[in-house]
């Protein structure tokens, strides 16, 4: 902090501490109350222009001055206040740089005007809270957990066990033993649902660059059904070879020729082209399906339709075939699903973590989503960063 050896320096702070000491009467004119009597001095500018060097010469009609022509107390006051206000008005300015930097648009007039103004503390950190200085609201940014009154943490870490296969009731000891935190175990389904739907209506808006050779193939989910111990359904999934990119992840209640249309249609729109193979299993109903929904007589290769005769001859299954490992490991702790529509959740939730958060070693360790060039950049907390992303 700058010291001040002038006592009439330390007279002009204290004039500045007091309310209503100095008001502008004009561009370079003020009046200064008198700390002695009910008074006011006039203190005045004028710019004064000697060759290449420009400064000011300050006057005022307080005794003091008058008699020695040097600063006094009043004239201290006034610049003291002007280097203020013009300390105050740079700090906006970068403030607000700061705010048009990260895009913030304020949530009631979705002005961009928008500056830091203090931190709101919360029960499980510090959040950033803004002003804006066209409506004068104040908010904090939404990313994703407003009103929430559980970690941020704590969520995605929920959503990160569940789909590597941690039960919920074994998720709900793991937070209370490390975090302290004692949720109900119907608390984490409600934010697997929550979060999952969020992040599938976001991951809809990139299209995948893909390779040319697919891989599709069905598997089984068990689901619970009045009057039948079992009743199971087919998850169908397709991916792509190059990028390990799940491009459809559908149910459906049979697998005939209508139902393998299902996901073929779903992976031609999210690639949008044409792959020159698409590799499956034995299933006869993907002949007809693959042939109506990519026979084309103007392509290189009409029908990319192939049949595998075995697991060993090439090229094979065996990159989906581990897929359905990975859906097997959370799928043998779940047992059975409760309805149809809680399977699409879950199989959703699974593509979701598939393509963008879990690592592959097959191609170094990258995400399928980081392969197939769609530009959401994740680090660190993978589940928190796409979260914040998917709300703004």
């Amino acid at each position: 902090m700058e010291q001040f050896s002038n006592p009439r320096e330390l007279r002009g702070l204290k004039i500045l501490s007091e309310p209503d000491t100095i008001i502008q009467t004009g561009k370079n004119e003020w009046d200064v109350r008198s700390q002695s009597k009910d008074a006011y001095y006039q203190v005045t500018r004028k710019f004064i222009s000697h060759g290449k060097e420009n400064k000011y010469s300050w006057t005022c009609t307080c005794p003091d001055h008058q008699t020695r022509q040097l600063p006094c107390k009043h004239i201290y006051a006034v610049q003291f206040s002007l280097k203020i206000k013009v300390d105050v008005e740079t700090d906006i300015k970068a403030q607000k740089i700061q705010g048009d930097e990260i895009g913030i648009l304020c949530p009631i007039c979705k002005g961009q005007n928008v500056v830091k103004k203090g931190i709101r503390v919360t029960t499980y950190g510090e959040n950033q809270r803004y002003g804006c200085l066209d409506c004068n609201h104040r908010f904090v940014v939404d990313k994703g957990f407003n009103r929430v009154k559980h970690d941020p943490k704590v969520i995605t870490l929920t959503l990160d066990l569940y789909f590597k296969g941690v039960s919920l009731r074994k998720i709900t000891d793991h937070i209370q033993q490390f975090h302290d935190r004692k949720v109900c175990p119907t608390t984490p389904m409600r934010w697997i649902k929550k979060y999952t739907t969020l992040l599938g209506k976001y991951a809809e808006k990139y299209e995948a660059d893909v390779g040319k050779i697919w891989h599709c193939d069905e598997t089984t989910v068990f689901i619970k059904k009045e009057g039948e111990k079992k009743h199971y359904q087919w998850i169908w999934n397709l991916m792509d070879a190059k990028t390990r990119y799940l491009l459809a992840c559908q149910i459906t209640e049979t697998r005939f020729v209508n139902d393998a249309k299902v996901p073929l249609r779903e992976a031609k729109a999210r690639a949008n082209k044409r792959p020159d193979a698409i590799v499956t299993d034995g299933l006869p109903a993907y002949q007809k399906a693959i042939k109506a929904e990519f026979y084309d007589l103007t392509a290189p290769i009409q029908n990319p339709h192939i049949r595998l005769k075995d697991f060993e001859t090439k090229p094979n299954n065996n990159i989906i075939e581990r897929l359905q490992g990975t859906f097997r490991e959370r799928t043998k702790v779940v047992r059975s699903f409760d309805s149809g529509m809680g399977a699409e959740q879950f199989v959703a939730g699974l593509q979701i973590y598939y393509n963008y958060i879990r690592p592959h070693q097959g191609i170094n360790g990258m995400t399928p989503a980081q392969m197939a060039n769609i530009p959401i950049n994740l680090t660190g907390n993978r589940w928190e960063t796409m979260i914040g992303l998917a709300v703004k």
